[in-house]
């Protein structure tokens, strides 16, 4: 029997703010070391996990806290869940070297779904991450497989019998040959209306376009239509940076795409450029310069100049843009580090680094302040005989119903700061003893009971001490 321990604690912040969190343990027989995937119709977490030998899938049953670890096939590679043609909850979904399958938890069995060629023709048999094939394009309810292959993204669309119809993208992946030896990469599809018909086309970026595929009754057109986007954007074999090529990073700059999606609640998709601006291999600053979405007879189209801009200082891990403050705009924090050569020799013979959360509202009238108006110090960990970097946990809960949270772990507890208007959050915050993982960065913010409120998902490895080894703790926002 897994053990669960459940404790209920009372938060007062300082606006006065009640605050509660349920904590449970579940004890996996493997390392949370992979990917989460939340299953919330059927009320299952999967939790993958790897040594040097092996992999692991878990299902944990969240009414429960029972978990079954999964037999899997040997052609698996990826696994992301998915709603197929009658099935009253989510469906446990693989893609592999031969296909995608699907896991039938009543018989314990796997059934295979469609056969497809990807980019993925062997097995690496010590990972097993989550990947985002799985998409709802059409938006009938049913999940479609968007698979990337060497020459075109192979999408999949689920019809009401749970066939599926084959269409072929062409777009090339990215290779890079270093010797004899070839690294692929897939280009990101991004979603948008494009023509504003009402029906959601697949895009792709290349060079300073778009290639679209645009969507039209019963399917996709396999033929792009080519957007020039005149935002500056760094030529595809200029923006990939590799040792070796002679070129001087000392003033470089570079522009990539980084995210289409409405950041201002108008319903039409907006593109953010990143900025790189190098000072030398090492040091490096990044801005965000969002251009928002004009609609006309011709369709969507984006201003040169930006209509938000985001400066930020210092290398950065996961920047991401969320609501914070329930206007329905999406504001912007990441975490930073300041690495120049002398704070990089100091962060590795002291064995710790310091970073900076930054935080960006969006204002109403788009743009985004000069400087970040809420920022908080964490502290990272610097091994040089593991050869990694352990981060803190710095985790937002975020939802559309609750005012945020701001958690950062320190030792033994977690500091929650509660929500404030204007500067986001409080300066002060309230102390929860916790354990927390060496790497906090694996922390997941999920609403585990669909309450409206996300909750916090605390994996731990075979690295953290033995009293939390290999447990999965979930602090359960009330």
């Amino acid at each position: 029997m897994n053990k669960v321990v459940s404790l209920l604690l009372m938060l007062c912040s300082s606006s006065a703010l009640a605050v509660s969190f349920v904590q449970q343990q579940v004890q996996l027989q493997h390392p949370a070391n992979g990917d989460m995937v939340l299953m919330p119709k059927a009320g299952v977490l999967l939790q993958s996990g790897h040594s040097d030998t092996q992999r692991w899938l878990s299902w944990v049953d969240l009414s429960n806290r029972q978990v079954t670890l999964l037999g899997l096939p040997a052609h698996v590679q990826f696994f992301q869940q998915a709603s197929l043609a009658g099935q009253a909850s989510e469906s446990l979904v693989v893609l592999g070297s031969e296909g995608v399958s699907r896991y039938d938890a009543t018989s314990q069995s796997w059934s295979r779904l469609i056969n497809t060629e990807s980019l993925y023709r062997a097995v690496d048999q010590k990972r097993l991450p989550s990947l985002d094939f799985v998409q709802d394009v059409n938006k009938d309810g049913l999940s479609d497989f968007l698979i990337p292959d060497f020459q075109a993204y192979h999408l999949y669309l689920q019809q009401a019998d749970g066939s599926f119809n084959r269409f072929s993208l062409p777009v090339q992946s990215r290779m890079s040959v270093f010797q004899a030896e070839p690294d692929y990469r897939s280009k990101k599809p991004y979603q948008l209306d494009l023509d504003q018909n009402g029906l959601t086309d697949i895009a792709f970026q290349q060079d300073d376009q778009l290639l679209v595929y645009m969507q039209q009754a019963g399917g996709f057109s396999t033929e792009p239509k080519r957007v020039d986007l005149q935002l500056g954007l760094t030529p595809d074999n200029q923006a990939e940076l590799r040792g070796g090529d002679g070129r001087s990073f000392q003033g470089l700059q570079i522009r990539r795409l980084f995210d289409i999606k409405d950041l201002n609640a108008d319903g039409l998709a907006d593109l953010v450029v990143r900025q790189e601006q190098f000072q030398d291999a090492v040091e490096q600053s990044y801005s965000y310069r969002v251009h928002y979405a004009v609609a006309g007879v011709q369709g969507l189209s984006w201003p040169a100049e930006p209509g938000g801009l985001i400066h930020t200082k210092g290398i950065q891990s996961e920047p991401l843009f969320v609501d914070l403050n329930g206007d329905q705009k999406l504001d912007f924090y990441t975490p930073a580090a300041e690495f120049g050569i002398g704070k990089l020799v100091r962060a590795l013979l002291a064995g710790t680094a310091g970073l900076e959360l930054q935080f960006f509202p969006q204002l109403t009238s788009g743009q985004y302040p000069v400087k970040p108006v809420y920022r908080q110090d964490a502290t990272a960990q610097v091994s040089i005989g593991s050869a990694q970097v352990n981060l803190p946990v710095l985790k937002v809960l975020s939802s559309a119903t609750v005012p945020a949270l701001l958690l950062i772990g320190d030792e033994d507890h977690l500091k929650i700061y509660a929500s404030a208007k204007e500067k986001l959050f409080s300066s002060k915050s309230v102390r929860l003893k916790q354990a927390v993982p060496l790497n906090g960065m694996t922390a997941e913010a999920l609403d585990l009971d669909q309450n409206g409120k996300m909750d916090l998902v605390l994996p731990f490895t075979h690295q953290d001490p033995a009293e939390v080894r290999n447990q999965l703790h979930f602090l359960l926002q009330q």
